[in-house]
This record gives structure tokens, sequence and C-alpha cells, in this order.
């Protein structure tokens, strides 16, 4: 009997955290396109409590951003007119303007700067499938840089624990603030 109870609480475990991956799944696709609430929100937590490996973390949550970019860059292709009223609506059209002017006057590393930093990722994509950016150059520097935020956060999370959520939060704008700079003074 009591083989059996530790049977059915492993399964029950293993449905819990296959649910959980689903989610972290789900989040990550839906960040890139138009959730306003980041991805690192469940990452973290789910990295500090080690029922995960973090390497799997950030591989799930990079490569479901990426797809949820490819849509983002798709509706910006396609669908743009009937998008542009969201982005009024969810008022992002300043960020909108900046990122097609940043793409124009840089190019494709502001998509790299994009998907690292706290800048909203979601903008960048519909704005890369507006002006037409070669797609597979598009994916490539998503995966990039998106596989570098997620994999930095998810690994920082399960090493420190609980301690390098402060350290994040506090620093993470900072270091993304001297990417932008260090990018800028290159580029001048």
């Amino acid at each position: 009997m009591v083989l059996f109870k530790n049977m059915l609480q492993n399964f029950i475990q293993k449905i819990r955290l296959l649910k959980s991956k689903r989610v972290l799944a789900f989040l990550s696709f839906i960040e890139s396109i138009f959730f306003p609430i980041p991805t690192d929100v469940l990452l973290i937590p789910m990295a500090i409590s080690q029922s995960y490996k973090w390497f799997n973390l950030a591989l799930i949550a990079t490569i479901m951003s990426v797809l949820g970019g490819v849509v983002g860059y798709l509706l910006g292709s396609f669908l743009f007119n009937d998008i542009y009223p969201l982005i009024v609506e969810y008022e992002y059209v300043e960020e909108f303007n900046d990122s097609k002017s940043l793409f124009i006057e840089y190019g494709i590393i502001i998509l790299f700067i994009s998907s690292f930093t706290p800048l909203p990722y979601k903008i960048f994509v519909i704005a890369a499938g507006f002006l037409g950016i070669n797609i597979i150059l598009f994916i490539i520097i998503s995966f990039i840089g998106r596989g570098l935020r997620f994999s930095l956060v998810a690994y920082l999370s399960e090493k420190y624990g609980s301690y390098i959520i402060t350290y994040l939060n506090q620093y993470f704008l900072y270091i993304a603030a001297a990417m932008i700079f260090i990018f800028v003074i290159l580029k001048l």
C-alpha cells in the first residue's frame, strides 16, 4: 500500500511539473506577441524551486518566445492594419514609432538589444515584420538574444536562489542601459 501511495504521489508530482512547463511555454509565447507580463515572473520561481534544470527552463522559454516572435513578425508583415488599433489601445504607439526609427537607423542589432533587455520585444518583432526584415536573420538574432537572457536569468536563479531576485531587479536595467550606451557609443 505504501509503495502504491508513493507511486501515486510521484505521478501527481510529474503531472504538476509538466503543467507548469506548459504554462511557462504558453507565457513565453504570448509575451512575445502581446502579453505585458514578462516571462521572468514565472521563470525565476521555477528555477529557484530546483524542481527543474535551469537549462531546460531556459530552452523552453527561448524556443516558445522565438516562436511567439515569429507570429508577431508575421502579424506585422501581413496584418499590420488590423494590429495597429491594438498597439494604440495598449498605448504602445510611441514605442512602435521609436522601434521603427531604431530599425531604420541601426538595423537588426536593435532586435538583439530588445530581445535581451527589458525593452518591449513584442513591439520590435511587429516592427521587424512591418519593415520586412530578413526572417532568417530575425530568427537567429531572436534566438541568440532571448536564449542569453533566459539562460542568464534561469541559471542565476537556480544557483543563487531568492537572493538573486533583488539583484536581478536592481541591476538588470543597469546592465541593459550599459549595453545600449555601449552600442550608441560604438555607432558614433
